[in-house]
């Protein structure tokens, strides 16, 4: 099924956008990899545009994985060299993305694991909470760790510092593509499909 996934637009004004009738929604700070997060999770390499320059992502990129059932990438947040306008303008994005449109939906944030969640992490976290959006983690880059840190410890310690339950936790490595399988099937019940091979 992920496989098939495609671009379907990028779009800076979120009005635009037509109604869908389930939206996973990615969001984080700049540069921790949601696009190569993309990519690994629909086995494609080039679905969604990687730069090493944060910040690149200036719009909202929606992919469609089934008909109405979209992935969105947000622009990071964090990013320090826009101007002040430019980040209210991607404020304004992400807001009316994941508040205003009132459509089913979940966001996934995505955090870089030899980083760490930061406080630009948790306020979103605080942001969500506040607007009642449900949403899970991602901890990105799990192979920047050492050998003796594991999954369990990650997302026990990214559990506590969110203050949710550790099963909202996904530990991923997007280079070594490897975690995928239970992110995918969250997804997949998310959506409401029933896939045996994702």
């Amino acid at each position: 099924m992920f496989e098939k996934t495609v671009f379907f637009r990028a779009e800076s004004n979120v009005k635009l956008l037509p109604q869908s009738m389930a939206e996973v929604v990615l969001s984080g700070r700049s540069n921790v990899g949601k696009s190569s997060v993309i990519n690994a999770l629909c086995h494609q390499k080039n679905l969604a545009k990687i730069s090493k320059t944060p910040g690149r992502t200036r719009s909202i990129n929606v992919y469609s994985v089934v008909i109405k059932k979209w992935m969105i990438d947000l622009p990071g947040y964090g990013f320090a060299r826009v101007s002040f306008k430019e980040k209210e303008l991607w404020n304004k994005m992400i807001e009316e993305c994941i508040v205003q449109r009132k459509n089913k939906k979940i966001v996934y944030i995505t955090i870089d694991a030899f980083v760490g969640p930061t406080k630009l992490d948790f306020d979103m976290v605080c942001w969500l909470k506040e607007h009642n959006i449900p949403f899970k983690i991602i901890v990105n880059k799990f192979d920047k760790l050492p050998d003796s840190i594991t999954e369990y410890k990650v997302e026990t310690k990214v559990s506590q510092y969110f203050e949710i339950d550790k099963s909202l936790v996904f530990t991923v490595s997007a280079k070594k593509k490897v975690g995928f399988g239970k992110l995918r099937g969250d997804i997949v019940r998310f959506f409401g499909l029933i896939k045996e091979r994702m």
